[in-house]
């Protein structure tokens, strides 16, 4: 089973951004932003990055003011608040959060633990393309329980000044002995080559899901974190025998430090190239332009000629509303809030540079960055949502994270590893 149903991953960002382009005015305004529901909403922000905390407060403060309902708004540590987000929708929780589409969603929905939004997602109309719509529905029961706001490709990034000043050009990596020959002339000057943070235990998913995809196939490797192809294949060891390749080159604390200590590696010039969501991207826009404007992302390259450079892990990403809130209609209404034209131009005026799903946002003004993102999405036909989405939850999150952390530590222990994925695959209750 996957978390998708009669739809093309491609057709959902393809059809984000083609709908998007050149299209400006503004969107009619919300059917449903609160209905009559004035009564407190309380919000989690995921991640205490100043950034995404300023974005969060911006868009909660513009729905406020529009609706006069007054928001709460708190900010969590992200991997804890995604470790432990069972508990927390069995408790207390917050109204509205930001989280993940995919098994990442549907898995909990069909606990009943997930607001249906599908309501909601009607107000906002073609705000949103029946793509996007497909790519946030439970195949469970058809509904949806997120809405969707951003998307973002998983690439090398890199800094332009830091690559001109040890003379190499990234752009040039288009096939696997290319990066290992920048890898070697990386850590010849002193740096990181391929940082890595990897404490979170999902990090290192994003190296092995390309990886994985540009030496087997898309087919492949959606099968294996569907349980169709085993962790014990020869095929996948093949993959990690070219991840082992770059854990030479990466910082000795890898499994220490976590995205951020990651990014700060890249972003204080001591990295090379960094296999990243582009998420991260507003932290370098809040600590300068010309920090940001120093940011790059590139395709990672071929490995498998029959493969090329056809796939990509494009994560979709939205808010979510908790069944067992206090106000979980008011949330709602929020929620609508943050999918909707007005929602996003309020984040983006707050810094936010993340590429938009909404069909009203105007994609022709977007800065050289951006546009790369997509020219880098644009190249591939298989889009992948990144394995903690395409895999179940009580696989990927407590299994395949902690073998990921174990194969950094020690990748000769690779078969043991893998054999111990495959039996814990294996001893998973059915669906």
């Amino acid at each position: 089973m996957t978390n998708e149903k009669n739809v093309s991953r491609r057709s959902v960002l393809k059809g984000a951004a083609v709908a998007g382009a050149g299209v400006a005015g503004g969107a009619a305004l919300l059917a449903g932003c609160g209905g009559k529901n004035t009564d407190p909403v309380t919000f989690t922000v995921r991640g205490t990055a100043e950034s995404g905390v300023k974005i969060a407060q911006a868009v909660n403060d513009a729905y406020s003011k529009k609706s006069g309902v007054k928001i709460t708004q708190q900010a969590v540590e992200s991997d804890p608040f995604q470790n432990g987000i069972s508990q927390y929708l069995q408790g207390t929780p917050d109204d509205v959060f930001g989280w993940m589409a995919g098994w990442r969603t549907n898995f909990y929905a069909s606990q009943g633990l997930f607001h249906d939004v599908s309501d909601n997602i009607k107000n906002l109309g073609d705000q949103l393309t029946d793509a996007v719509k497909q790519g946030a529905t439970n195949p469970g029961d058809g509904k949806q329980y997120i809405i969707p706001t951003t998307y973002y490709p998983w690439g090398l990034h890199y800094r332009k000044s830091t690559m001109q000043e040890i003379g190499q050009d990234p752009e040039n990596i288009a096939t696997w002995d290319d990066l290992m020959k920048v890898m070697e002339a990386t850590k010849k000057k002193g740096l990181v080559a391929y940082p890595m943070g990897n404490k979170g235990g999902w990090e290192a998913m994003g190296t092995f899901d390309v990886i994985n995809a540009r030496v087997n196939g898309y087919q492949y490797h959606i099968d294996l974190l569907n349980g169709k192809a085993k962790w014990t294949d020869a095929k996948t060891l093949e993959t990690f025998k070219y991840m082992a390749m770059l854990v030479p080159y990466m910082n000795a604390n890898k499994n220490d430090i976590e995205w951020d200590g990651m990014r700060d590696l890249l972003l204080q010039k001591k990295a090379g190239v960094m296999m990243m969501g582009s998420w991260f991207a507003n932290d370098f826009k809040a600590k300068s332009d010309a920090d940001y404007n120093d940011l790059w992302i590139v395709p990672f390259p071929e490995i498998n000629p029959e493969f090329k450079r056809d796939s990509i892990d494009a994560p979709l990403d939205g808010i979510c509303v908790a069944h067992n809130s206090k106000n979980p209609e008011g949330g709602a209404g929020l929620a609508e809030f943050w999918g909707s034209e007005e929602g996003m131009k309020a984040a983006q005026a707050a810094g936010d540079t993340s590429l938009y799903v909404n069909t009203k946002m105007d994609t022709s003004s977007y800065d050289a960055f951006n546009k790369q993102k997509l020219a880098v999405l644009a190249e591939a036909k298989n889009i992948m949502f990144f394995l903690d989405r395409d895999c179940r939850n009580d696989f990927a999150s407590t299994v395949a994270g902690p073998a990921l952390q174990n194969f950094l530590k020690n990748p000769k222990d690779v078969n043991k590893i893998t054999e111990s994925m495959q039996q814990q695959w294996e001893a998973l209750p059915a669906l």
